[in-house]
């Protein structure tokens, strides 16, 4: 026997299972999968979560897992280097944050948190999204020299 998880689309006439579909679908079905389960710690880590998906989708998924995080009494912790990612953050909510990570010149690790107040803004003082901020190196995390 073999267990199936079976997949309907709206746009297709016939039901397919996992085998059939793609990678980042199989990957937000883990990474609720994650988060709803009672047997997975109460704090975790997801590494690289952009994989194999549609920075729209992204920036959607951010919303729907500190969702159910809330909803499930999670905290995670992730990886990203997909500006994409960063949309989906609210610096408003104080359950959510976000570091930018680096090294020095001498391989020290750093650490900078990214808040509302310290959220890079426009040359004539508009919010950024901070995907552009990311983008134009206001956050920092970039390397240099290419």
């Amino acid at each position: 026997m073999e267990d199936k998880v079976i997949i309907k689309d709206k746009y297709l006439y016939r039901e397919f299972t996992q085998r059939s579909a793609n990678e980042g679908f199989l990957f937000i079905l883990f990474y609720i999968t994650l988060i709803v389960a009672k047997e997975t710690p109460k704090a975790f880590a997801i590494d690289n979560i952009d994989a194999s998906l549609n920075p729209k989708l992204c920036t959607k998924l951010m919303t729907l897992l500190t969702d159910l995080a809330k909803k499930y009494d999670k905290q995670i912790f992730l990886t990203t280097h997909n500006p994409a990612i960063l949309d989906g953050i609210n610096l408003n909510d104080y359950e959510q944050k976000l570091f930018v990570v680096s090294r020095n010149k001498k391989g020290h690790t750093r650490m900078k948190e990214i808040t509302v107040e310290n959220k890079p803004k426009s040359s004539d003082n508009e919010p950024l999204h901070l995907s552009e901020a990311f983008m134009r190196g206001y956050l920092g995390g970039l390397p240099k020299g290419f």
